[in-house]
């Protein structure tokens, strides 16, 4: 089956954000049938590539652009994102035993009833 095409359409609707899937249903075509394409025709793979990727320049720099205009959830967002060992809210804590070794467990006799260390400590 032989499907024509208007790659500028295509990098169009990718651009907006759509799905491979949505793209089909705007082409009127089956989802396998543009599967099948993009691996037989690398010029309508390269529409795709390049559609979502000027979708996500788009709202990156609108990103960019809103959080230079003061909105804090923008900034918060961007460097999370941009730099997250400096802006993340997460920390990642290891523990290891004496000199770097695993961590060892000792068990210690406990009884009811007494104060403090018991005799065997």
């Amino acid at each position: 089956m032989t499907i024509d095409v208007d790659l500028g359409e295509i990098e169009r609707l990718a651009g907006q954000g759509l799905t491979k899937k949505q793209i089909a249903y705007c082409l009127g075509i089956g989802e396998s049938t543009l599967y099948d394409k993009q691996k037989r025709d690398p010029e309508f793979l390269e529409a795709i590539k390049k559609g979502k990727a000027k979708g996500i320049n788009t709202i990156t720099n609108a990103l960019y652009e809103s959080g230079k205009g003061g909105n804090v959830t923008a900034q918060i967002f961007y460097l999370k994102n941009r730099q997250p060992d400096k802006w993340s809210d997460r920390r990642q804590h290891e523990h290891t035993g004496k000199d770097g070794g695993p961590i060892t467990h000792e068990a210690r006799p406990f009884r009811f009833g007494v104060s403090g260390p018991t005799a065997e400590t």
